[in-house]
């Protein structure tokens, strides 16, 4: 038998998916808790945004008092706005000026914003891994 990347996936597919299943709920726990520890800074990017614009945009609106189920939900505006370029798909609807002034606020103010992003692409990430640790080698 030929050693190869597959067959050690398929020999040791358990422990390989705990440990994965296990760096899952731990990137999870990580980002519970920081998505609580991050609640000020929001309040304070809110309150930027709200001095520059009157009000809340109505995406924060909906979602605020969400909980943890809708706490990226609630960041989605920002994090668009921050992310994509003006007029794109992602952010047709939103104000050119509003995207600016995401764009253009120091980065104290939108560094945890980038956090919360990488740790929710490190959770999918993960996931898929282990998902494919337990069901591709089937298809192979």
């Amino acid at each position: 038998m030929k050693f190869s990347v597959i067959n050690f996936i398929i020999m040791y597919r358990n422990p390989i998916g705990l440990a994965l299943c296990l760096c899952l709920i731990l990137t999870v726990i990580i980002s519970i808790i920081y998505d609580r520890a991050s609640k000020n800074k929001f309040i304070t990017l809110c309150s930027l945004f709200v001095e520059k614009f009157g009000a809340r945009p109505v995406e924060v609106l909906i979602y605020q008092d969400g909980g943890l189920f809708f706490s990226f939900m609630r960041d989605a505006f920002f994090i668009k706005a921050l992310y994509f370029k003006e007029n794109s798909f992602h952010t047709r609807g939103m104000n050119n000026e509003q995207i600016r002034f995401i764009k253009e606020l120091p980065n104290q103010y939108t560094n945890w914003l980038r956090v919360k992003v990488r740790l929710s692409i490190v959770g999918i990430i993960l996931l898929f891994m282990m998902l494919s640790v337990f069901y591709l080698p089937e298809f192979i």
